[in-house]
């Protein structure tokens, strides 16, 4: 009877353990990573502003008076998202470069709007990378493709939720955590605030990421939603830019 009573209790210690030990595959294993920096979008009234001073900088022969070129400046000086975005100053793109954009789906075009993968790439606050699954697109993901010879990466940007508007932010749903992997090895969980701002990701202690040697095969950076802050309106879970920041450019 004691042995009975032994083997019993034994058994039942075993399970106990396992069932609070972590599941070796589980997110939860996976560090997980804050954003550095946050750099909030301008109201929609700003923006609008802004981008009527761009389109007239784009004009031909544009003649514009100095108290709007001094507005446009003070707008991209007050805004770094902005500048970031748009100025074209020197970055690990002086020499870095996303090959391909793919996804695990997206949703369906409306209209003259798509949300094909390349949108969350695409140096524009406007367009975006939506999920086209059914409910809010956990464990669907977005993925870069770069050259052997392409510098590597150090750091990730990321855009999160529709922030062409406050309502489209609001309205839609915006990725919380993502887990990321670099050539299919699940490295950690990015921590993504419910910001409508560029969002910055240091992951010097993981990486650096790739080769930069021309001998060596093409390397990927998967990104897979795991959770999601919910959109009052629309479950489609969004990301409007993924970038990335990094080294051997300089």
């Amino acid at each position: 009877m004691k042995k009975t009573f032994l083997c019993i209790a034994l058994a039942v210690a075993t399970l106990s353990a396992h069932a609070q030990a972590p599941r070796s595959n589980s997110a939860d294993n996976l560090r997980m990573v804050a954003p550095s920096d946050v750099w909030l979008m301008p109201s929609d009234a700003i923006l609008t502003e802004w981008k009527t001073l761009s389109e007239s900088f784009q004009e031909e022969d544009a003649d514009l008076p100095e108290n709007m070129m001094q507005r446009y400046e003070d707008i991209m000086e007050q805004y770094p998202v902005l500048e970031d975005l748009y100025s074209g100053k020197c970055s690990w793109y002086c020499g870095g470069e996303v090959q391909r954009v793919t996804a695990s789906s997206h949703l369906k075009a409306q209209g003259k709007f798509n949300y094909l993968p390349k949108n969350a790439h695409d140096f524009s606050h406007e367009s975006v990378w939506a999920e086209g699954v059914a409910g809010q697109g956990v464990g669907e993901w977005v993925e870069y493709e770069f050259a052997g010879a392409c510098p590597r990466v150090t750091g990730v940007k990321i855009l999160p939720g529709h922030v062409k508007t406050k309502a489209a932010w609001e309205a839609n749903s915006r990725p919380h955590r993502l887990k990321m992997y670099y050539n299919g090895k699940p490295v950690c969980i990015l921590d993504v605030q419910d910001a409508r701002g560029l969002q910055f990701f240091d992951l010097e202690k993981y990486g650096p990421f790739g080769y930069h040697d021309a001998d060596k095969p093409a390397w990927r950076l998967r990104f897979e939603i795991v959770d999601v802050y919910p959109g009052s309106k629309y479950q489609d879970t969004v990301i409007s830019e993924l970038e990335f920041e990094g080294i051997d450019v300089h």
